[in-house]
């Protein structure tokens, strides 16, 4: 094993580098027992620390959407369940956050991107009650006369859903959810009717935990945020908006963002070819001043709840300092040790030619 030959050193580098080091290493230790992450800006997340009582995640999964709502009562809130693609990262997410059983599991409308992890989500969880849109699959019997969404992974959910022999509702049965206590309620607020298009009939919630609002709006286009205006008015103000159909120019107009005030919009969103999100809702949004956060940027997205406090943040940023910071220090250390060392001897050789 090579020894480090500290007669190349001079007595005031080699004091130098012992205190150089161990000044690294105690910040180090610092950053363990404290915490202060050197990325928080960057990831717009704050430092308060405050035990949460209830949480909603945005979950990263890809291009799609999927929401857990932790309610203050202990009982679970799925909102849509991202592509199939995902359902691997949606289950580890959710078996992280400890979550057993699904209280409520709500898609909002049948596009893949919403529905396709459904499967896996009966294989894994006990699911209570199950709300699904106001449109049938292909090879189920269609006693309501609603609109027949034909796709494979439609059925596979729906088919899945009764295998699991769960409560099963559509979205027009789906009314409120609260606590006795009234620490929260969770209301649909959309569709009013039955709607052909799967993004028509795309369900609109409005969730109040322990004095704060979000608005979960699927993918509702303009047009459906004009009839919300219409029926709700001021009553649609939210701190939290998720923005709806992954921040397409034809979803989250400017009237909108002006009555639901969000001070932070969350865009649910992967790598695509849509060109989601859109410069006109980014910009209508900045212009609002409204903090914006996109899964793709920051993954996971965690609003906790708890003393009367808000923290809305992603988590990319609190995983990666220690891994920053160690790299960073590593360099340093590296480039104090090894380089003049490197370049001692190379003059020695270049004098001894």
């Amino acid at each position: 094993m090579t020894k480090l030959n500290f007669k190349h050193f001079s007595k005031a580098s080699l004091i130098t580098r012992i205190v150089l080091t161990t000044i690294l290493l105690v910040l180090l230790l610092l950053l363990f027992l404290y915490e202060r992450p050197i990325s928080q800006s960057l990831y717009n997340w704050s430092d308060e620390q405050f035990t949460a009582t209830s949480q909603v995640s945005f979950i990263d999964v890809g291009q799609g959407d999927a929401t857990l709502l932790e309610l203050p009562d202990g009982k679970n809130m799925l909102v849509d369940c991202g592509p199939s693609s995902s359902s691997d990262d949606l289950v580890d997410y959710l078996n992280d956050q400890g979550v057993e059983t699904i209280d409520y599991f709500l898609i909002t409308h049948p596009d893949a991107d919403h529905v396709g992890g459904g499967v896996s989500i009966f294989e894994n969880f006990n699911v209570l009650e199950f709300y699904r849109p106001m449109i049938c699959s292909s090879s189920e019997e269609n006693t309501n006369s609603y609109p027949v969404h034909d796709t494979q992974v439609y059925d596979n959910v729906i088919k899945a859903a009764m295998e699991e022999q769960c409560a099963m509702f559509f979205t027009s049965d789906a009314l409120s959810w609260g606590s006795a206590d009234g620490a929260y309620f969770i209301q649909v607020l959309y569709p009013d009717t039955v709607y052909s298009d799967s993004n028509d009939a795309s369900a609109v919630l409005k969730a109040e935990i322990e004095g704060f609002s979000f608005l979960l709006t699927g993918d509702a286009d303009t047009g459906v945020e004009e009839k919300l205006i219409e029926g709700y008015g001021n009553t649609l103000h939210a701190e939290v908006l998720k923005v709806g159909h992954h921040g397409s120019r034809y979803s989250t107009s400017a009237e909108f963002v002006e009555v639901v005030g969000p001070s932070y919009a969350i865009i649910s969103v992967g790598n695509n070819s849509y060109g989601h999100p859109s410069e006109q809702v980014l910009n209508i949004l900045s212009e609002a001043g409204v903090t914006t956060l996109t899964t793709l940027e920051e993954g996971d997205i965690v609003a906790s709840i708890g003393s009367g406090r808000l923290n809305v943040g992603g988590l990319d940023g609190r995983h990666i300092d220690l891994a920053m910071i160690t790299v960073i220090i590593a360099i340093i250390i590296l480039m104090l040790w090894g380089v003049p060392d490197f370049w001692r001897k190379k003059s020695s050789t270049n004098t001894q030619k």
